[in-house]
């Protein structure tokens, strides 16, 4: 019996190289369009707290009494990262760095409410915003199920706060993420706070 043998001509080739190079092409459009999508931004304003942000496109504005600006990113897994921005009254007479500090300190009170073990890291200076000094707080907390009719593990939450002074007002602008989101959600929050118009 003899052995078949399949014999390739050059145009075979060619079609094959063609399909891939097909491919290719598709998967980089593919991935510029996705890209594309994730980068818009959406403006949001409060013209009662004197603010205007750029958030991320896909993500859901969810209003809050004390708060000037709130979205979650409904694709960020059982806690959802969130943007949040608060406003506070301050007293800079005895200088911007300590109206700042208390402005914080007190918003850490007031978190210390929404979980369980709340641990408070560090109060240090930021990077300026728009030629204005700021403080940055970070902290760590635990958030249990509410529901005792489903069975979910608890989250541990990472937070981040960093407090800007606009005449006798303070912005504070909140990152909160679960622990193993938390340094990926950073860079896009640094973005959020950029794009902070404080007329």
């Amino acid at each position: 019996m003899a052995d078949k043998t399949t014999v390739r001509i050059p145009r075979d080739r060619r079609a094959d190289w063609a399909v891939v190079a097909v491919l290719a092409v598709a998967l980089l459009l593919g991935w510029a369009v996705m890209a594309g999508a994730q980068g818009q931004r959406k403006a949001y304003t409060n013209d009662a707290a004197g603010l205007t942000v750029e958030y991320p496109q896909g993500w859901l504005l969810k209003p809050a009494g004390d708060l000037a600006f709130q979205a979650l990113d409904a694709d960020s897994g059982d806690f959802k990262t969130t943007y949040q921005v608060r406003t506070t009254p301050i007293d800079a007479t005895g200088g911007i760095t300590q109206a700042l500090t208390l402005a914080l300190n007190n918003a850490s009170l007031a978190r210390a409410q929404e979980g369980t073990a709340y641990q408070p890291f560090d109060i240090a200076e930021g990077d300026p915003m728009a030629g204005r000094p700021t403080m940055e707080a970070s902290y760590v907390y635990v958030v249990a199920g509410r529901d005792l009719f489903v069975q979910v593990w608890p989250v541990v939450v990472e937070g981040l706060d960093l407090a800007v002074a606009k005449g006798d007002k303070a912005y504070i602008f909140s990152l909160l993420a679960a622990h193993d989101a938390f340094q990926a959600a950073v860079p896009g929050f640094r973005r959020f706070v950029e794009s902070a118009e404080l007329p």
